[in-house]
């Protein structure tokens, strides 16, 4: 006798089920795509490629370790770190060399290291004087510019909305109401509507009101605060398709992470009428 099983399709609740199951489980390797900086390169010694090397990423404010092998031919990747200044040490058969670096948020950098070079690698990130070779992306079509921590805390500005710093960038505008109840964030000649910020890869379009993101226009406040921002970039032109809800700029910001060593901030607003000069009717009147 032969029993014959019968294959039943998912219902639409089973598979909704699944797809959601799948998202949170891919959410970080999501977010870690859009604002973790990637490192890749070549490790040579002289002209023969050096396979095999260990590459090891050092974060010099949090101590955060990531390690890589090349392969046969001295490629490597190291990807998911997050914005800061790296230690990079190698160690392979034919040398050792080690580099600092600074890596920017979402940012894909190349760094070749010729190990024939022989500066040994340092044994404590402690002790080390870290002098970062800033990097740049030469092997995208996309067009960005970074907004780094240290414009964030040195420009001034009144809103307390980080978006303000965008208006660093060519092209791109940033615009408070006369009242400073609202505030847009325009790229190009379009609306504020055609951006959309990501935080950690999370999207913040607002599919309520218009306007672009929530804190603009209509949805009053800020998208998140200032003090918790560390950088971002503006990315006006050539997009990847993981950005998405956008037409003409997308916003790529990375939470600050604590570090090493102990820090906090504070600020505060104050205004006086004895700060501004008397119009002539209250002069007349005085």
């Amino acid at each position: 006798m032969r029993h014959h099983s019968e294959c039943r399709p998912l219902s639409s609740t089973s598979l909704s089920i699944a797809i959601v199951l799948c998202l949170l489980f891919n959410a970080p390797d999501l977010a870690a795509q859009s604002v973790g900086a990637t490192l890749r390169g070549q490790v040579v010694s002289g002209t023969a490629p050096a396979g095999g090397a260990q590459i090891t990423a050092t974060n010099a404010a949090t101590g955060l370790t990531r390690s890589v092998q090349a392969d046969p031919k001295g490629n490597y990747h190291v990807t998911g770190l997050p914005p800061g200044t790296y230690q990079i040490d190698v160690k392979s058969s034919l040398g050792d060399t080690a580099k600092a670096v600074a890596l920017q948020v979402g940012q894909t950098a190349t760094l070749d290291l010729d190990v024939s070079s022989g500066v040994a690698p340092a044994t404590t990130t402690e002790s080390v004087t870290v002098v970062a070779t800033k990097l740049y992306e030469t092997r995208t079509s996309e067009i960005a510019s970074y907004v780094s921590a240290r414009q964030i805390e040195a420009l001034p500005q009144s809103s307390r909305n980080f978006l303000a710093f965008a208006d660093t960038v060519p092209g791109v505008q940033f615009v408070t109401s006369g009242d400073g109840s609202s505030s847009e964030l325009r790229s190009g000649a379009q609306a504020a509507n055609g951006v959309n910020v990501f935080i950690d890869g999370v999207g913040q379009k607002n599919y309520v009101l218009r306007g672009g993101v929530s804190g603009q226009t209509n949805s009053r406040g800020n998208p998140f605060p200032q003090l918790a921002i560390g950088e971002y970039k503006v990315i006006t032109s050539n997009y990847k398709a993981e950005f998405d809800q956008l037409s003409s700029a997308a916003v790529v910001a990375a939470t600050r992470s604590g570090t090493n060593e102990f820090e906090s901030g504070a600020f505060w607003d104050h205004t006086a009428e004895n700060w501004r000069a008397s119009d002539p009717l209250e002069a007349r009147a005085g």
